[in-house]
């Protein structure tokens, strides 16, 4: 059994524990999505609802009034799909956050945008959601915007693409895109992380964490634990080997990007 208290099971360090809970998410959901928009360049409308569904997004999707189970139908993923895959070749080619935002922003508007309500697919503003279903199409260099990771930067106040705005400002001043390229490096010989594994994600999930209070942590250390504990010993010192390779590397830049408001010790909660 996998003793968080030893060293080499120390999930209670953000960096580790950041770095496994995105390997087990990524497993579970993102590297099936990837290989499927790797595969055919596009996103699809079942892309779009089981995205949705995962990444707490279905929400801001408009349902059918006579749908009991509120459902996301067909026609309307396919048609919010469309409006990403338009923009496929922009978002590869722009390496500037700020104006892929921009782009994201006229995906939202045109979701919004509608006579009646059968026009308009999304509720006014879809900005997280925008910006996660474009990270499938290109991963690289881009990270989601949410409202717990823009919380650990000091974000908190405004409407939903103003924050996303701010969000994105701050990761270029903090050099985001740098730190990205040099952690995805350091993973690149981890058999552990295949081309489909992008350590932008592990930056996500740092900035999340960091502004998660400390019962909602636990619990997340407690499940992380179950998971390692389950894969077997000689996995979970891999995993383990993992976080403390961006730990030793990258520990002390990631916790730059945190506000003094949600920052934690270097080494525990």
């Amino acid at each position: 059994m996998i003793d968080p208290r030893q060293p080499e099971g120390d999930l209670n360090t953000l960096p580790v524990l950041a770095t496994i809970r995105y390997w087990w998410w990524w497993a579970s959901h993102d590297l099936a999505y990837l290989k499927r928009v790797g595969q055919t360049g596009r996103i699809d409308a079942r892309l779009v609802r089981s995205i949705a569904k995962d990444y707490g997004i279905a929400r801001g999707i408009r349902k059918e009034k006579n749908d009991l189970d509120g459902e996301i139908n067909a026609e309307r993923a396919t048609r919010i799909a469309e409006a990403v895959n338009r923009h496929h070749n922009k978002f590869i080619a722009c390496d500037v956050m700020t104006d892929r935002f921009n782009l994201c922003l006229e995906i939202v508007d045109k979701l919004s945008r509608g006579s009646d309500e059968h026009d308009r697919l999304t509720h006014y503003d879809f900005v997280s959601g925008v910006t996660k279903l474009s990270w499938f199409i290109a991963p690289n260099g881009w990270t989601m915007f949410d409202r717990l990771a823009a919380e650990s930067l000091g974000i908190k106040s405004g409407t939903a693409r103003k924050k996303a705005a701010k969000f994105y400002e701050r990761l270029i001043k903090s050099e985001f895109d740098a730190l990205a390229k040099e952690m995805n490096a350091a993973l690149e010989q981890d058999s552990l992380a295949s081309e489909h594994f992008h350590a932008e994600r592990i930056v996500d999930q740092y900035l999340w964490l960091s502004a998660t209070d400390l019962t909602g942590r636990l619990l997340i250390t407690d499940k992380i634990g179950a998971f390692l504990d389950a894969i077997g010993l000689e996995q979970s010192r891999r995993l383990l080997k993992m976080g403390r390779t961006i730990e030793s590397g990258f520990g002390g830049r990631l916790q730059d990007l945190v506000s003094e408001r949600h920052k934690t010790s270097r080494t525990n909660y």
